[in-house]
């Protein structure tokens, strides 16, 4: 065999290697568990994942009454609540200036959301234009967190841990005659202490 034809041979052979290592990384024969992970294609429990990348959101489908602005020409209710959260029983601190001055109530006259805060100590002010009733969920949807019966923030209910939520007056403790299991579906009363608990589960 001359050189001229063992060289074509390796060249042919090369470029046949070549074009089946790319048919083989476009079929995904390539992938790392991380990135089967990443693409969706290996399920994986939300407590495995450590990137909020991975977890769906509530608040990327915000309820109506999350986007509507205030006028203050003449409130048709005007609520406060008080909201306590806790992650594996420390505190979560509620900021202060949520739904204040954001990209879409950035007005001079309308510049709040229907539930907003003025500071960091969990008092919500709930507020509508019109009469009616709203859902703890809009404040989330508002605050841009993710918030159900699934989990919150980045934080998800699995074998290891639970969501909680308590309603009950401000002179009283969480109890689990006061337990409540609508959690972004529970409609917002004035006065009342909402309590979250993100824990690990007991017993």
């Amino acid at each position: 065999m001359s050189r001229e034809t063992t060289f074509w041979s390796v060249f042919t052979a090369l470029a046949l290697a070549a074009l089946l290592a790319l048919y083989a990384q476009d079929q995904g024969f390539f992938e790392t568990e991380n990135e089967q992970v990443s693409s969706g294609e290996n399920e994986t429990s939300p407590s495995d994942v450590h990137s909020s990348a991975n977890l769906t959101s509530t608040a990327d489908s915000p309820d109506s009454l999350a986007l509507e602005c205030l006028d203050h020409s003449g409130l048709a209710r005007h609520d406060h609540v008080t909201l306590q959260i806790f992650i594996n029983g420390s505190p979560y601190t509620v900021e202060s200036a949520i739904g204040i001055q954001t990209d879409i109530c950035n007005g001079n006259e309308n510049y709040m959301h229907t539930i907003h805060t003025h500071d960091d100590t969990g008092k919500l002010h709930v507020e509508l234009n019109e009469a009616g009733d709203i859902s703890l969920g809009v404040f989330f949807d508002i605050w841009g967190y993710h918030f159900n019966e699934t989990g919150i923030f980045d934080h998800r209910a699995n074998e290891t841990h639970e969501m909680a939520m308590y309603v009950h007056a401000s002179n009283e403790n969480a109890t689990e005659e006061n337990r409540v299991t609508s959690f972004d579906d529970y409609l917002i009363l004035n006065g009342e202490v909402i309590e979250i608990h993100y824990r690990p589960i007991t017993g």
